[in-house]
C-alpha cells in the first residue's frame, strides 16, 4: 500500500511478539523492536483521554478556520459535488491537528497528492505498475517524499501537533533495522489511517442529515444544547457532550453499519487457535468481513413489522426506549438489561433515578459481534474514539455554518464499491447541491 521496502517488510514481519504490554512468551522480538506494540500504545495513549481532549481542540478550531475560508456568502450557490467540496475542508482540518499548523504551511500540494493517491489504492494493491499508472505511483512518491523531509527537518520543540507523532518517532530512533523510507511509509500509513475511512464516512453521516430535513432538525437540537456559552470565542461545541447525545451517536453508528465494509485479518503466529468448532491451524489467515456481520439481518432491530430493513439508513437503530420494546437493539431481555445497568466501560456510576430517566438511549448492547466497524478484541482500531469526534464534531459545525440542499429530487446515491474490504466506501457519483451561509456561524 505505502511502498515499503522488502528490508523494511522484513523487520515489520519479525515481530511475533503482539501488542499487549507483556510479549508473547515464544517471542524473541528486542524490547525497542516491538514495532507493532509500541506504535499501538503510540495511538492508545495519544488518542485518548487528555491528549483525545487537546487534539479534538486543535480539530476544531482548525475546521472553524477553513470554514470561515470558503468562499461562500449569503446568497445560494450551485456547486457540483459535495464530497468534493468537504473533503478538503474535513481532512485538511484533521491533518493540521494531527501534524501541527505549520505542516500544510510547508506542504500544501500534499492533501492533494494524498487523495490522487488513495483513490488508486485498490490498484495498487493488486500490483499494478508504475507505467500503467504513473499518476498514482508519482502522488503516492511525493506524499512518502513529504513525511521524510518532514521528519527530517521538524523543530521538536515548537511541534504543535498530537503527542502521538513525536512519540511513535522516538520509538522507531531506536530501531535500527527500520530506514527512514521504512518510517515515512509509517508515518504516511497513519495520516491514511486518520483520514481514508472517516472522510467518506462523514460524507454519508452529512448526505443522509441533509437529505432529511426532520432528522437534520432533530441532530440540530441535539447539536445545540452542546454549544459554549457566547462569551467563548475560541471553541463552537463542547465535544465530550455532543459525542453522547444519542441520536448523533445512533446515526454515527447506522452510518458505520450501512457504510463500512473491512475485512478483518487474523493469523495464529505460535499456535493453533480454536474459533467457535473449528481450529485455525498455525499461520493460517482467517479473514472477517464487517459487512455480513453489518447486512445479516438476524442481528439487528428492523422494526416491529421489517419497515426498516438493513438495507436502509434508519438512524434510529441503536436507540433504545423504555416505553418502546419494539426499539430494543436484539432482544428485549438484552434491552430491560440495559435500562437497569449501563455496561460501557466509561460510564459513571448509575442511580436510580438516572436509570428510570425517560427518553430514547444510545446502546451498543446486544450487538457484540455484528457491530465491528473498528474490528474486535485488542486488535480493534485504536483511532476509534477520534472517528467518532472527527464525524460528530464535523456534521455540527458544517451544519452551523451552511444551509444545504441537495439537488437531484433526492434520489439515493451510488456506493463505490473499489475499496471493498479496505474500510468505509465512496460515493461512485458526484451530489449536486445548494448552498448558502447562514447568518450565525461558528
Amino acid at each position: 500500500m505505502f511502498n515499503t521496502s522488502k528490508n523494511d517488510m522484513d523487520f515489520f514481519e519479525a515481530d511475533h511478539s503482539g501488542i499487549t504490554h507483556d510479549p508473547h512468551p515464544h517471542s524473541s522480538t528486542k524490547p525497542g523492536d516491538r514495532v507493532f506494540y509500541l506504535m499501538h500504545k503510540a495511538t492508545v495513549d495519544c488518542l485518548a483521554g487528555s491528549h483525545l481532549t487537546i487534539a479534538a481542540q486543535k480539530f476544531q478550531l482548525a475546521l472553524k478556520r477553513r470554514i470561515g475560508n470558503v468562499p461562500v456568502h449569503d446568497e445560494w450557490v450551485e456547486m457540483g459535488d459535495l464530497y468534493g467540496f468537504l473533503r478538503p475542508i474535513i481532512s485538511g482540518a484533521t491533518i493540521e491537528a494531527m501534524c501541527g499548523a505549520q505542516f500544510l504551511e510547508r506542504f500544501p500540494h500534499f492533501v492533494d497528492n494524498f487523495w490522487n493517491f488513495n483513490s488508486s489504492m485498490p490498484r495498487l494493491l493488486q500490483g499494478w505498475p508504475r507505467w500503467i499508472m504513473p499518476r498514482a505511483w508519482r502522488s503516492r512518491d511525493r506524499c512518502i517524499a513529504i513525511m521524510k523531509e518532514w521528519r527530517k527537518t521538524s523543530n521538536m520543540e515548537s511541534f504543535d501537533g498530537n503527542a502521538m507523532i513525536p512519540r511513535r518517532w522516538q520509538y522507531f530512533s531506536k530501531m535500527e533495522n527500520l530506514s527512514e523510507d521504512g518510517v515515512a511509509c509509517s508515518d504516511l500509513g497513519i495520516l491514511w489511517g486518520m483520514n481514508s475511512n472517516s472522510m467518506p464516512a462523514t460524507f454519508w453521516l452529512l448526505w443522509h442529515m441533509m437529505a432529511d430535513p426532520s432528522l437534520l432538525a432533530r441532530a440540530t437540537t441535539e447539536a445545540n444544547d452542546c454549544r459554549l456559552t457566547p462569551k467563548d470565542e475560541i471553541l463552537a461545541f463542547d465535544t465530550t457532550r455532543l459525542c453522547n447525545k444519542p441520536l448523533l451517536q445512533s446515526s454515527y453508528a447506522e452510518t458505520l453499519r450501512k457504510y463500512v465494509a473491512v475485512y478483518i485479518i487474523r493469523k495464529p503466529i505460535h499456535e493453533g487457535a480454536q474459533v467457535l468448532n473449528y481450529t485455525l491451524p498455525k499461520d493460517q489467515m482467517m479473514v472477517i468481513s464487517s459487512a455480513m456481520a453489518h447486512m445479516d439481518k438476524r442481528n439487528w432491530n428492523v422494526g416491529t413489522a421489517n419497515e426498516h430493513p438493513v438495507e436502509s439508513f434508519w438512524p434510529d437503530r441503536f436507540l433504545t426506549d423504555r416505553e418502546t420494546a419494539a426499539s430494543a437493539p436484539a432482544d428485549d431481555a438484552v434491552h430491560r438489561a440495559h435500562w437497569e445497568s449501563d455496561t460501557r466501560p466509561s460510564a459513571p456510576p448509575r442511580t436510580a433515578s438516572s436509570r428510570l430517566s425517560p427518553g430514547p438511549k444510545f446502546s451498543l448492547n446486544g450487538y457484540s459481534g455484528a457491530w465491528i466497524p473498528f474490528g474486535g478484541g485488542i486488535h480493534q482500531c485504536p483511532g476509534r474514539h477520534w472517528v467518532k469526534l472527527q464525524m460528530l464534531l464535523s456534521l455540527a459545525m458544517i451544519n452551523d455554518a451552511f444551509e444545504i440542499k441537495l439537488l437531484g429530487g433526492g434520489q439515493d446515491v451510488g456506493v463505490d464499491t473499489a475499496k471493498y474490504g479496505l474500510g468505509a466506501l465512496q460515493p461512485s457519483e458526484r451530489v449536486r447541491f445548494m448552498i448558502k451561509r447562514k447568518a450565525v456561524t461558528v
